[in-house]
């Protein structure tokens, strides 16, 4: 009855341990036939007058995505001042508790 037991949980490890390499392991890729792109059409090209104006509307995207990202890093960097301040806080009272528990223990 023991043999059974001990047979009965070895098969349940090695069952579970064969399941989690097959989750940890990289899944197979299966090849899927992509159809033929279709041939480019010829597309006439916009006059040059065209492009100064869509370089202009480029430039004033770049600006207004850095000024997104300026203040987003500013904004990510007062959150990163307050966070330090907690932590101090936490460090504090830290410190503060396991004065407490030398306190107590020499009572």
């Amino acid at each position: 009855m023991q043999m059974l037991r001990f047979y009965i949980i070895g098969v349940a490890m090695v069952g579970c341990a064969i399941i989690g390499i097959a989750q940890t392991s990289e899944p197979t890729v299966i090849g899927v036939p992509q159809p033929p792109e279709p041939t480019p059409v010829a597309v006439s090209t916009p006059p040059a007058t065209v492009a100064p104006a869509e370089a202009a509307k480029e430039e004033e995207e770049m600006a207004a995505s850095i000024k997104e990202l300026q203040e987003l890093k500013a904004h990510n960097d007062e959150l990163l001042k307050q966070q330090q301040a907690t932590l101090d806080q936490l460090d504090e009272l830290q410190r503060e508790a396991e004065q407490l528990r030398i306190f107590s223990k020499r009572g």
